[in-house]
C-alpha cells in the first residue's frame, strides 16, 4: 500500500497556516478561513519527505478575501532516521532562508532585465515542531509543470536547465569567495557520505545493481569486454566508489545541488507551449565541491535517450558559455575558467557519473506501477531490494538503452581500465 493513502498530519491546522502566511508574506492580523489539504506523496517519487498541497482561503488585515496554494514538506521521524547524518532539514532551511535570497539579489544586480531572476520557489516557513517541516510556494499554481521522469528531457528543456545550472554555480562561486562560512563550511558533504559508502548495505544494494547491469549487457553484442571490466569493478566496489566521490573539491568548486534530476525541475511555457523558464527544488542534499558532480548527475539521470546519445556535448558547451557569461557580470575577482578547465573538471567526475548511472538512474526511471511501494525502509529488506533491481533495469526500455550508450562512451574514455 502506498504511503499516499495516509491522512495529513494533525498539526497542519488553520492556526499553523496563519503563522506560515504571516512569516512568508511578512503581514500580520491574517485570518485563515479554510484549508484544503491534498496528499501528493507517491512511492518512488518522495523518499525523504511527505508532500502535501495546502489550498488556503484567508483574509488580510484589510479584510480582503485572498487565496493561495502552498507546498508542505513534512519530514517525519521514520523517514529521517535513515538519513539523520545528512542533516537535510538544516541544509534546506539554511539554503532557502539565507543563501537563495542572496544569490537572487546578486543576479538581479548583474543582469539588465525587466524580470527578476529566480532560482527556486519562495520559502514561507520552516519549523521543527512537532516535526521537521518546510513550507514553499506551489510552483504548479504559478503555471510551472514537471516533466515525465520515465521519458527524460528533450534538448530544449535540458538546454534551459544547463544554462540555469551554470548561472546558479557562478553565483555560488562568488558567494563562496565572499562568505565561505555559509557556503563552504556549512555544506561539507552530500548524499554519498563516506560512512554510507563503506557500509555493507550500500555495497549489497548498489553492488547488486552493478552485477545486474553486467549480466544484461553481457548478452548484448559488442559488450563482452565491457562486461569483464564491470565484474572487475565489482571486485573493488567500495574502493572504486570512494575514489569516484572523494576528495569532493576540484579546481573549480560550487555549491552543488546534489540531486538535480527530472523530478526536481519545474518548467513554464508560453502560449505556444514553448518552454521559457525553469525553477529548481529540493536543496536538501547540497554540498560544496567540484562543479563536475552536478553536471554528471544531471546528464546521467535526466535526458531522453536521443539527447544523451547525440547532443551531450552541446549541453556541456551551453553550460560553459552560460557560466562564463554570468561570471563576467558578477563581482568575480579571479581569472575566468577556460573551456578546457571546465571540460577537465567534468572528465574528472565521470566515474561519479557512472555510479549515478547504474546506482540512481534505474530507480529514477522506473515505471510508476513498479515503484509505488518503493521507500528507503523497504530497500533495507534484502529480498525486496533484489526484486526491485530486476524491475529497475527491465521495466523501462529507456533505462538499459541509456546505460548501454553511457557504457560505450565511458569505455572509449578508458574509465574502466
Amino acid at each position: 500500500m502506498s504511503d499516499a493513502l495516509e491522512e495529513p498530519p494533525l498539526y497542519l491546522t488553520p492556526q499553523f497556516f496563519r503563522r506560515t502566511l504571516e512569516h512568508g508574506l511578512q503581514q500580520l492580523d491574517l485570518q485563515v478561513i479554510g484549508v484544503q489539504l491534498t496528499n501528493l506523496t507517491r512511492g518512488g517519487e518522495n523518499y525523504c519527505s511527505n508532500i502535501y498541497r495546502a489550498q488556503i482561503k484567508y483574509r488580510n488585515a484589510e479584510s480582503c478575501a485572498m487565496e493561495t496554494s502552498l507546498i508542505v514538506k513534512s519530514m517525519p521521524d521514520e523517514k529521517q532516521a535513515i538519513l539523520a547524518r545528512l542533516h537535510i532539514y538544516n541544509k534546506e532551511t539554511l539554503f532557502y532562508m539565507h543563501i537563495k535570497p542572496k544569490l537572487e539579489a546578486l543576479m538581479w544586480r548583474a543582469v539588465d532585465s525587466f524580470s527578476a531572476w529566480t532560482l527556486a520557489p519562495k520559502h514561507y516557513y520552516s519549523t521543527t515542531q512537532p516535526e521537521q517541516t518546510i513550507i514553499l510556494e506551489d510552483l504548479c499554481a504559478a503555471g510551472y509543470q514537471l516533466k515525465c521522469r520515465q521519458l527524460g528531457l528533450d534538448f530544449d528543456h535540458a538546454a534551459l536547465v544547463m544554462a540555469k545550472l551554470a548561472e546558479y554555480h557562478a553565483l555560488t562561486m562568488v558567494m563562496a569567495e565572499r562568505e565561505p562560512e555559509t557556503i563552504v563550511d556549512r555544506y561539507p558533504f552530500g548524499l554519498l557520505h563516506m560512512d554510507a559508502i563503506n557500509s555493507e548495505p550500500f555495497k549489497l544494494l548498489f553492488g547488486t545493481q552493478l552485477l545486474k547491469l553486467a549480466a544484461l549487457v553481457g548478452d548484448c553484442e559488442g559488450f563482452g569486454g565491457i562486461t569483464t571490466k564491470l565484474y572487475r569493478y565489482h571486485e573493488h566496489f567500495t574502493e572504486r566508489v570512494l575514489k569516484a566521490v572523494y576528495p569532493l573539491r576540484g579546481n573549480h568548486n560550487v555549491l552543488n545541488h546534489g540531486d538535480l534530476w527530472v523530478n526536481n525541475i519545474f518548467f513554464k511555457y508560453d502560449a505556444e507551449y514553448t518552454v521559457q523558464q525553469v525553477k529548481i527544488i529540493d536543496f536538501q542534499l547540497c554540498f560544496y565541491g567540484s562543479l563536475g558532480f552536478d553536471i554528471n548527475y544531471f546528464l546521467n539521470t535526466s535526458l531522453e535517450l536521443e539527447v544523451l546519445r547525440d547532443r551531450r556535448q552541446e549541453l556541456v558547451d551551453i553550460y560553459y558559455r552560460s557560466l562564463v557569461d554570468c561570471l563576467k557580470h558578477l563581482p568575480w575577482s579571479k581569472e575566468l575558467p577556460s573551456y578546457e578547465d571546465i571540460m577537465d573538471e567534468i572528465r574528472k567526475r565521470e566515474a561519479y557519473g557512472f555510479f549515478v548511472a547504474f546506482g540512481f538512474f534505474p530507480l529514477m526511471s522506473m515505471i510508476g506501477v513498479d515503484s509505488e511501494d518503493n521507500s528507503l525502509k523497504n530497500f533495507h529488506d534484502e529480498t525486496f531490494a533484489r526484486q526491485k533491481v530486476q524491475l529497475m533495469f527491465e521495466g523501462n526500455t529507456r533505462t538499459l538503452e541509456s546505460l548501454k550508450c553511457t557504457l560505450k562512451r565511458l569505455d572509449e574514455l578508458k574509465l574502466f581500465d
